[in-house]
């Protein structure tokens, strides 16, 4: 049995924010960049309807920030061999906190 997916997000809102975000980003010389990632998959997982239900996300910025933070600073530290396990570490993050609303 087939579920329907349905994303209710919309461009606008997500560019608006996202350029936000990147320019507090930037004037931040980077410790923005983890907000920006976790506001930018929270936005998305958040927006998505399975049959009708809601996609709720029970995950916590703090936590969030400083792994990625650490591990975005070890990937600087390792010329970006890191970067591709904080990728990993951040989608495994947000796929295991989300759950369907009933």
């Amino acid at each position: 049995m087939s579920k329907k997916i349905t994303f209710t997000g919309g461009f606008g809102e997500y560019f608006i924010m996202s350029l936000g975000l990147l320019l507090l980003s930037v004037i931040t010389l980077g410790i923005a960049l983890p907000y920006w990632v976790y506001w930018s998959f929270k936005y998305f997982f958040t927006k998505l309807e399975i049959d009708g239900k809601k996609v709720v996300f029970i995950g916590g910025f703090g936590e969030y920030f400083v792994m990625s933070l650490g591990l975005l600073l070890l990937s600087v530290i390792t010329f970006g061999l890191a970067f591709p396990y904080w990728t990993y570490w951040s989608f495994k993050y947000f796929f295991t906190r989300m759950e369907v609303q009933e």
